[in-house]
């Protein structure tokens, strides 16, 4: 029994590997409102919204709104822009129709040149840009390859530089750091320049402050995903099913309600309610196989709650001989 159960965590890993996988390699949801009201209090809105979901992964690159939307001046003269800890958003009004334009905050935050790393700066793992004669080696070029660097990040704008006592170089619109202290596939990392120029240049604490909602924290808009150790069983087993819910910032969530409906082909339908989810983001829950035809296919109808919000899955399992 031990031996059974320790193969189905390891199934259970796999499959949680795999979910996540295919969030990050298949892009962001689909956002199922106009706004979204985050953690810090401050909504994200409209063009912003698409803006900043053009990313797999919008934390990593422009982390978290710091204001609501207001009126500033920007390259563009008056409009209207959004500070997050990493970048800013301009709305950029046109002819065509208005866009949203990434402020290019590693220009305006560059302080000139300083003392640079003592590494090399050519060689097979660097990519000279000759558009501004700068290059990008080692973790920092992998870094942008992997962000889609010049849409993202823009040309670099220094060389690797030595600056607060880490490796850091400028580009466009970011600034790069080095940070030995995280774990091995996350030393490179993006410097809060949003909050920075904003403390910097804007320097109104009132715009920190939210200007109110009638929400309670941000919307979760889970997800769900329904899976069975045994897509063909016997009659009188038993079935295991694991249900994992994530959010719309990809982070498990914990203690959604789970309720599980299964239907035969004869269409008696049986429903009853699994275990609240883990802090991993999953419920596990084993259900008796009645007395049933070989062949027959049983569809399972999964339903999720948390905090007043809801999901659904589907899966289904086979009878055999």
């Amino acid at each position: 029994m031990k031996s059974m159960w320790g193969k189905i965590k390891i199934l259970l890993s796999v499959i949680v590997l795999v979910v996540l996988s295919g969030l990050v390699n298949g892009g962001p949801d689909p956002i199922p409102a106009q706004q979204v009201h985050f953690d810090t209090g401050h909504v994200v809105r409209g063009a912003f919204l698409e803006q900043y979901y053009t990313v797999t992964n919008p934390l990593e690159i422009y982390g978290l709104p710091i204001t609501d939307e207001f009126e500033s001046l920007s390259a563009s003269g008056r409009t209207t822009v959004q500070y997050f800890t990493k970048a800013r958003f301009d709305l950029i009004k046109a002819p065509e129709g208005d866009r949203v334009a990434v402020a290019y905050l590693g220009e305006l935050m560059y302080p000139g040149l300083g003392p640079q790393a003592p590494v090399p700066s050519d060689g097979p793992t660097c990519r000279r840009f000759a558009e501004t004669g700068k290059s990008v080696c080692y973790a920092f070029m992998q870094f942008y390859e992997a962000n889609q660097g010049e849409e993202n990040f823009g040309l670099p704008i220094s060389p690797l530089e030595i600056r607060e006592g880490r490796y850091v170089q400028y580009f466009e619109k970011v600034r790069m750091e080095w940070q030995p202290e995280r774990d091995a596939d996350s030393h490179v990392v993006l410097t809060d320049l949003g909050k920075r120029y904003f403390n910097l240049v804007v320097g109104d604490p009132s715009r920190l402050h939210p200007m109110g909602s009638a929400v309670l924290g941000a919307p979760r808009y889970p997800k769900a995903h329904a899976f069975v150790a045994q897509a063909l069983t016997t009659a009188h087993s038993q079935q295991t099913i694991f249900v994992i819910v994530y959010d719309i910032y990809r982070q498990p969530v914990n203690q959604a309600e789970v309720w599980v409906s299964m239907t035969t082909p004869g269409g008696e339908n049986t429903t009853f309610q699994g275990p609240p989810t883990d802090s991993n983001g999953v419920a596990i829950m084993t259900v008796e196989v009645g007395d049933l035809q070989p062949q027959q296919v049983i569809e399972l109808k999964v339903r999720v709650t948390a905090n007043g919000e809801e999901a659904s899955a589907i899966s289904w399992f086979r009878i055999w001989y």
